[in-house]
């Protein structure tokens, strides 16, 4: 099977690009794959909560790329943490990996098109039911801290990767890896992303050479 390690902060909106085309890149795949949404927390990286005009700078330029995936914010409060969110997700995936990945993607769509503020209990707890899963159990494994306790294993173990910036996607028992897959951008000198190019098809033939390097070492 097809192991990927998905590094990435859910507020990241380069992230929430590659987590649909990595998605999709296995869905045409149609092999078996399993994808471990590992947590990068930017604000334990950079010692500061990432500012929401730097998000919100960057989620139209984004949402060039993926349209169907991202709406304005509108809401009059805005998530001052995504902690809470990973930590939550950890708890997901104590419901299984099917649920881990429903539950991922509902996060990210949650916050970048339905306007869902993931810092909030509630909000997580309605996005873990319409995702499919326990939200009781949920609530139950989030108070007992079982999430936060994943998230800081996370951020210890990527201490160990060489990681790049938020995505980073590593196979597993291979050296294939890559950051920010299939996009190639610049700052401008004001502060706004320029996309200098973009593949959405990158993940495809990156996830086709990690099965035939699987294939031909026997595994």
């Amino acid at each position: 099977m097809l192991e990927i390690e998905f590094w990435s902060d859910l507020h990241c909106p380069w992230s929430h690009v590659a987590s649909i085309r990595l998605r999709r890149a296995l869905a045409q795949l149609g092999a078996p794959a399993r994808v471990y949404w590992r947590c990068w927390p930017l604000e334990l990286v950079n010692h500061s909560g990432t500012p929401r005009n730097t998000i919100e700078t960057e989620r139209p330029v984004l949402a060039q790329l993926e349209p169907d995936a991202f709406a304005p914010w509108t809401r009059t409060d805005y998530p001052d943490t995504f902690l809470p969110a990973m930590a939550a997700l950890k708890c997901a995936a104590r419901q299984g990996p099917e649920a881990e990945d429903r539950y991922d993607s509902a996060l990210r769509l949650g916050f970048f098109r339905d306007n869902c503020n993931v810092a909030l209990t509630d909000d997580l707890l309605h996005l873990a039911e319409s995702a499919g899963l326990d939200a009781d159990r949920m609530a139950t494994d989030f108070w007992a801290g079982h999430g936060h306790a994943a998230v800081w294993q996370d951020w210890q173990d990527s201490k160990t990767r060489a990681i790049q910036g938020s995505p980073h996607l590593f196979v597993v028992g291979s050296d294939l890896n890559v950051h920010n897959p299939g996009i190639q951008s610049h700052d401008s000198q004001f502060g706004i992303p320029i996309i200098d190019g973009d593949d959405p098809h990158f993940l495809e033939g990156w996830a086709r050479q990690a099965l035939d390097a699987m294939t031909t070492a026997g595994r």
